[in-house]
């Protein structure tokens, strides 16, 4: 859960063949996330009279704009879909990585609530404002009171939010910062994962950006990404997810013609590769207890 960075994990940890769940698309701010984590453990959907329309289009103010739609209907379901989703998961997971984005808030003036995205609403419906140290570690401590029974990874986005300007981002990042090192030091079962400082001071080059200049770009989420499954993975689940990896690319094969016998002789490689994976990572039942082993950090 978290900004778009987060995103950028969760597709790598698809790829490489974990089960995962961004369920609410990019969110910000410590306190849009731990709002969001309620609706996860509740699991409750939400009612038709909590969605609001703007710019012909029917939006919830915690959730982003891509479950946004112009059929309220549809947008409901969308939205209580990645409820449900995401409450299945929270149940069976075994490990939560927030990324925060900023200490930056919008507090829609209408409910007093924390706005996870504002919609292109009108700047006039908001109070922005900053959360302080002690209320972004209070927000993270319910997180990870919530979520005593699992392994918490957090990580400070490496997107800079230039709209707050180039000194207060640096406020923000600096809070963000403080308080992941405090929530380290109060709880064992959370670990910090710099990918904020690994583009700041391994990737410094431009090459490393995006066009807009702030996101990273894929050589640099790659990398970032090599450095996430060094720390977190064992030497055989780095292997199994290269071997994953492997598979992935023959499936995302886009043939010419689904009925030459080249094709065929593809999909029969795949399913004897996939055996071949089943059969070799598998894991026994009794070692089934011991998955987190492969989520214990080795360094930094």
């Amino acid at each position: 859960m978290g900004s778009c960075f987060a995103a950028n994990i969760a597709q790598k940890m698809q790829q490489a063949g974990f089960t995962t769940c961004y369920p609410f698309g990019a969110l910000y701010n410590p306190q849009s996330i731990a709002q969001g984590l309620q609706y996860l453990q509740k699991g409750t959907p939400l009612q038709e009279d909590e969605l609001f329309y703007h710019n012909e289009r029917w939006h919830h103010i915690d959730f982003h704009s891509d479950f946004s739609h112009t059929d309220k209907a549809t947008a409901l379901q969308q939205m209580n879909q990645a409820i449900a989703a995401g409450h299945q998961a929270w149940q069976n997971s075994q490990v939560l990585v927030l990324t925060l984005g900023t200490a930056w808030c919008y507090t829609w003036k209408e409910t007093g609530k924390v706005a996870g995205n504002c919609h292109r609403l009108p700047a006039t419906q908001f109070e922005r404002s900053r959360l302080s140290l002690e209320q972004i570690v209070a927000c993270l401590n319910d997180i990870c009171l919530q979520a005593a029974d699992k392994q918490i990874i957090v990580t400070v986005s490496p997107i800079r939010h230039w709209k707050d300007g180039a000194h207060q981002n640096a406020l923000s990042k600096a809070l963000l910062l403080l308080a992941c090192e405090q929530l380290e030091a109060q709880h064992s079962n959370v670990t910090y994962f710099p990918s904020y400082e690994i583009m700041m001071d391994e990737l410094r080059d431009y090459r490393f950006y995006a066009d807009d200049m702030m996101h990273p770009s894929d050589m640099a989420v790659q990398y970032i990404w090599q450095r996430f499954a060094e720390t977190f993975f064992s030497p055989a689940t780095q292997q199994a997810c290269a071997d994953w990896l492997k598979i992935e690319q023959m499936r995302s094969h886009k043939p010419f013609n689904t009925q030459s016998e080249a094709y065929r002789q593809l999909q029969e490689k795949i399913a004897h590769q996939l055996q071949q994976w089943q059969e070799k990572y598998s894991l026994r039942s009794d070692e089934s207890t011991n998955r987190l082993n492969d989520l214990t950090p080795k360094r930094h």
